[in-house]
């Protein structure tokens, strides 16, 4: 994938960035080498990520947007489902962490639907998703609003309703 700088593009557990720039950086006095600066997109905190050009490990989490027309094929898709819950909460923990950092769009939405699912289930017996477990979620959702909302040119708060008035599911709400 050739990057050029103002392009937007998904980077592993960071999300939606735009392509900052691509320049040589020297970090710790060694030799300078070409990193691709990237800025998370809707980032509460003003951040930047540095991948190494030369990095190839780094360089394959970079994946291009989805096009409108993915978007629109992949809510049509939904829901999709993503196995079933797993009751060890730190395998559970390594699982949603790896699918958050390292799935494609579908493990992800598959995810959301696994939790969403599981907290309807607990709230059925009065109970709530843990802390863990509501931070997953909350980080899928971002994750696939903010792809969503640039490729379908909407603010990142209407994709839920997007996707509710589409297949009439609330898993973003």
């Amino acid at each position: 994938m050739k990057l050029k700088i103002g392009d937007n593009i998904v980077y592993g557990g960071s999300g939606v960035c735009q392509v900052e720039d691509i320049k040589d950086i020297s970090f710790f006095h060694e030799e300078p080498q070409t990193y691709y600066v990237l800025k998370p997109l809707f980032a509460k905190q003003a951040s930047l990520v540095y991948v190494p050009k030369e990095n190839s490990a780094q360089v394959s989490r970079i994946h291009p947007v989805m096009s409108k027309k993915e978007a629109i094929s992949l809510i049509d898709t939904l829901p999709i489902t993503l196995g079933t819950w797993i009751d060890d909460r730190n395998e559970r923990k390594e699982k949603f962490n790896s699918v958050i950092a390292n799935g494609t769009r579908e493990e992800i939405l598959g995810l959301i639907n696994l939790i969403v699912t599981h907290a309807s289930l607990l709230s059925k017996e009065g109970k709530h998703l843990n802390a863990q477990d509501d931070r997953v979620l909350y980080e899928a959702k971002n994750r696939m609003n903010n792809e969503f909302a640039i490729a379908l040119n909407i603010e990142p708060d209407n994709v839920s309703e997007l996707i509710q008035q589409k297949t009439g599911l609330e898993i973003f709400a």
